[in-house]
């Protein structure tokens, strides 16, 4: 008989388990448990990867914005000391 019937029509069915039914939905428990874990750690792994090259990204972003800085900056004093009129350039 099918337990759900038994349960509508008003019987108890009691559900024996034996021991290897119990240790095989304990072994099935334990997998899925584990290949969740090993899920959530490769999804961890791969939010660090994320996360370093996103840093090294934007670092390097920075660099470049400074190195375009000091070239200006070093375009802007080599045109001020190379003007006509500064002392250095006036022959002796």
């Amino acid at each position: 008989m099918n337990p759900a019937l038994g349960v509508q029509a008003g019987h108890h069915h009691t559900i024996t388990v034996t021991r290897a039914e119990a240790l095989r939905w304990w072994q099935a428990g334990y997998q899925a448990g584990r290949q969740a874990a090993e899920h959530e750690h490769q999804a961890q792994a791969h939010r660090d990867r994320l996360v370093a090259s996103f840093r090294a990204q934007r670092a390097a972003d920075q660099q470049a914005r400074l190195d375009a800085l000091l070239l200006e900056t070093i375009a802007a004093l080599a045109g001020l000391f190379s003007r006509p009129d500064h002392p250095g350039n006036h022959p002796a």
